[in-house]
């Protein structure tokens, strides 16, 4: 049982990411699963209901990537954005099928929107609380709210990894670098 519904998973996750997730139609799923039509709906509402399923794997990976604990420990504030925005880009590179997905059905269902919504919501609020606690150490500049300063973190990551990956490159290390620099001297005292 259990396995029909990871065969279900794996077929539309092949689907969306090779056929876009609008094209994709549930016999296209049913049939790289091996199932009948009628199987799908066994263990799913429709095509939305399961790129919701997907969505869970893939909220775990890229709220785990934002705000996990570092690898290492951080040499400073820079180097702590900067492996923070690697994992992200990493995690993102790798769900990307997915990602790409929600974008495209982001328009079409109201709770596919709902569900990203609250995944970058769930991001923002524990990066947010990452840069709180830089602040009461004294490492961020006075001026910079932890929240707003996390919003704009989490929508920078998410719009450079859309654009890249849109444009078929991955985010290369030099990018990153970059990133981290702009990042961490626009919010980070200077010294810190």
């Amino acid at each position: 049982m259990e396995d029909t519904r990871s065969r279900l998973l794996v077929a539309a996750r092949e689907a969306f990411s090779e056929l876009g997730y609008v094209a994709t139609r549930v016999d296209d799923i049913a049939a790289r699963a091996d199932v009948s039509h009628g199987t799908f709906y066994r263990y799913f509402d429709d095509k939305q209901d399961i790129l919701i399923g997907l969505t869970q794997d893939t909220a775990r990976a890229l709220y785990g990537a934002a705000v996990a604990p570092l690898a290492r420990p951080p040499t400073d504030p820079r180097d702590a954005v900067r492996q923070r925005l690697s994992a992200f880009f990493d995690a993102y590179s790798k769900e990307w099928d997915i990602a790409r997905a929600w974008m495209q059905a982001d328009g079409v269902h109201a709770t596919v929107h709902e569900v990203r919504s609250r995944v970058r919501r769930s991001i923002v609020e524990g990066v947010a609380e990452l840069l709180a606690r830089d602040a009461q150490r004294g490492l961020l500049r006075e001026d910079i709210d932890p929240g707003v300063a996390a919003t704009a973190f989490v929508a920078m990551a998410e719009g450079f990894a859309n654009q890249r990956l849109s444009a078929g490159r991955s985010v290369a290390d030099a990018e990153i670098d970059q990133l981290a620099d702009y990042w961490s001297r626009a919010i980070y005292r200077a010294g810190a």
